[in-house]
């Protein structure tokens, strides 16, 4: 599952950036931090292995996911703020903005429901990572 997050995040990232053109130093941290966040990954994928999907390992990785979705979407919302209106028009935004939020609230829900049904919540992890199997929004960008 954590691989597949790595890749869905690389796949993201790569969509995303073909809107920026120089990147600021703002963005450039922003991506660190995001970057940060999952580096902490294998630690969250092994304890919750060797746990056996033990509550609190559970608790722990839906949280994480919390946190490296909403650097992604500070990452998004910059990145978007700075692409061209005809590379991206203010629809697909909030399309954008809406699968975001919805994947934040998924990430929230299942840390929350992971300490009384750690398999429940582990299980709307991976829903919730489906969502952002394909980048593009709209079907047509790019």
């Amino acid at each position: 599952m954590s691989y597949l997050f790595i890749a869905i995040i690389w796949i993201n990232h790569d969509h995303l950036m073909r809107f920026v053109g120089r990147p600021t130093l703002g963005l450039i941290w922003i991506n660190f931090i995001h970057l940060f966040m999952v580096s902490l990954l294998p630690f969250a994928t092994a304890w919750v292995a060797r746990t056996r999907l033990a509550s609190s390992a559970v608790v722990f990785y839906a949280g994480l996911f919390v946190c490296i979705d909403i650097a992604y979407n500070v990452f998004e919302r910059n990145v978007l703020a700075q692409a061209d209106v005809r590379e991206v028009s203010a629809h697909i935004r909030r399309i954008a903005r809406r699968r975001s939020l919805t994947v934040l609230a998924m990430f929230t829900t299942a840390m929350l429901i992971a300490f009384f049904a750690p398999r429940l919540s582990f299980g709307l992890i991976c829903v919730a990572l489906i969502l952002h199997l394909r980048p593009d929004v709209s079907g047509s960008i790019g």
